[in-house]
């Protein structure tokens, strides 16, 4: 047998870890991937010579293990709301300042579209060229059923053959990268405007860039069953530090940016005034050998 559990568990043994439940043990190996429950949650308990350090049991891996896994859906759902509410106002932005009667991005003249609404498309990363660009905000409208009703169906260009489905429509289709990117490449105007709708002074922009690029790789993390609790905040920078003292009037500098100064953010941004209390309710919860509790509490000390 190539995966056997009762071996796994015997090396586990012989690396020095306590075995709390057996039983309990075997079910999250089987269910949740040797490789993400054992080899991202146990690494934090485990020593220089490769071996778990005294004490350590396999009840703090399991409960390490749902911890993040709890922290994760919490915080999913309020980048969920910010998602919603940047691709919302971005496209209303967008509407009301080029004046499009129809909300029909796709029926204004070409170079309209990449000479004004989409003028900073070389700001975008990756950087994709205009029509490949156009192509990538179109590509799942046939997923969406009311949408597929407005498909012109003797338009041969697969980007044009969509140009009836309202921008306000269309939308529903985007990733957060998607909608970040058509946010990227818009004109200074559509982003003040999305960033006044959630509170955000236009001077702050490289900060509130740097911010949404931090979401989005938190979403991708939480998606991708990478660990949360200790994740380096890939973004930081001055811009994003100017940024957190105009919201909360405390300065943070970018060396000392954690996860848990994100999660501030993200519950002013979703206005869930729950969402910190809950994480620090999960924190202070979490029942580990120490010092290794100690350890995590402080990741989330600020």
């Amino acid at each position: 047998m190539v995966i056997d559990v009762d071996k796994i568990i015997c090396e586990l043994e012989e690396k020095g870890l306590k075995i709390s439940d057996k039983e309990k043990l075997t079910y999250y190996i089987k269910n949740f991937n040797v490789n993400t429950f054992l080899a991202d949650y146990s690494d934090f308990f485990i020593n220089e010579q490769g071996n778990f350090d005294q004490g350590v049991n396999s009840e703090d891996i399991i409960r390490l293990y749902i911890f993040d896994k709890n922290l994760g859906v919490h915080v999913f759902k309020c980048l969920l709301i910010i998602e919603k509410m940047i691709n919302t106002s971005l496209v209303y932005a967008t509407i009301n300042v080029y004046d499009i009667k129809d909300k029909c991005l796709l029926n204004l003249d070409e170079n309209v579209i990449k000479n004004d609404v989409l003028r900073n498309l070389d700001k975008v990363e990756p950087y994709t060229e205009f029509k490949p660009f156009l192509y990538k905000y179109t590509k799942y409208l046939d997923s969406n059923k009311n949408i597929k009703k407005l498909v012109i169906k003797d338009e041969p260009d697969n980007i044009y053959k969509w140009k009836n489905v309202p921008l306000d429509l269309m939308c529903l289709t985007w990733s957060f990268a998607m909608t970040f990117s058509f946010f990227i490449a818009s004109s200074m105007k559509i982003k003040e405007t999305v960033m006044e709708n959630l509170g955000i002074k236009k001077e702050y922009y490289a900060g509130f860039v740097d911010l949404i690029k931090n979401f989005i790789n938190i979403r991708n993390h939480i998606s991708h069953n990478i660990v949360l609790y200790d994740s380096e905040v890939k973004y930081a920078t001055d811009e994003l530090s100017d940024l957190y003292y105009f919201v909360f009037k405390h300065k943070v500098l970018k060396q000392q940016f954690r996860l848990i100064h994100l999660i501030k953010f993200i519950s002013v941004l979703s206005n869930d005034a729950t969402l910190f209390d809950k994480t620090m309710f999960y924190v202070k919860k979490l029942q580990i050998t120490e010092p290794f509790k100690e350890q995590i509490t402080n990741l989330f000390d600020i």
